[in-house]
Formats: C-alpha cells, structure tokens, sequence
C-alpha cells in the first residue's frame, strides 16, 4: 500500500469517527469535521492525480473507466457528505459526513482489492 493510500485510509477513519461522536453527542458539524471531510477531500484528489500521472507516464491500468469512476465516486461521496455536514445543522449531517467517509474508506479497500499492486 503506498503512503498516499495510508494517509487516505487515517483520514477516512478519523474523519468517520469524529462524525460518530458529533452524532452520538448530537453536536452540529464544526470546523474540525469539516476540515477533516475537506482534507480528506484533498487526499482523494491528489490520490487521484498521483493515479492519472502514473497513467499517462506509461502505467496501464486494465479498466480506467472503473478505476477513475472509483475515485470521483469518493471524491464526490466526501464532499457531499461535508456539504450536508455544513448545511443540516443537526447531529444528522454530522453523521451523514462521518458516513461518506465510512464509506470511502470501503471504496479505498475495494480498489486495493481490484487494483492489487497497482497502488505500490
């Protein structure tokens, strides 16, 4: 697994727990989830960049329709879950944004699993 992946899994996770806490503690999304959601929104794309110069410099990945559909549905994922985090201004977008994290950090998983090598 290369540094990018890593930091992008810690970011996921922490950024997951923290919109379990603020939900369990019915706390509205502050700055600190939505900076984490925005970090790991950075993560995704330049995971993503990283992926596509690799690409282009002679990497050939067997299907870049699904690796790239991957990725954008992350990016999207987290940052919807930030923009509902922002404007639902009760425990549930906070728990909505810990959710798209949650559920990025799956997708991380399953493109290590379709992908294998790929990321080194």
């Amino acid at each position: 697994m290369s540094v990018l992946s890593i930091v992008v899994a810690v970011l996921c996770g922490v950024t997951a727990l923290l919109g379990l806490y603020y939900a369990l503690r019915e706390l509205n999304a502050d700055l600190v989830l939505l900076g984490a959601s925005a970090l790991l929104a950075v993560a995704w794309f330049v995971l993503g960049s990283a992926l596509a110069l690799r690409d282009l410099a002679g990497g050939d990945p067997p299907d870049r329709i699904t690796l790239y559909g991957y990725l954008l549905t992350a990016l999207v994922l987290v940052v919807g879950g930030g923009w509902m985090g922002l404007f639902e201004r009760s425990r549930w977008g906070s728990l909505v944004a810990g959710l798209g994290a949650l559920v990025s950090a799956v997708l991380l998983m399953r493109l290590h699993q379709i992908w294998p090598g790929g990321f080194a």
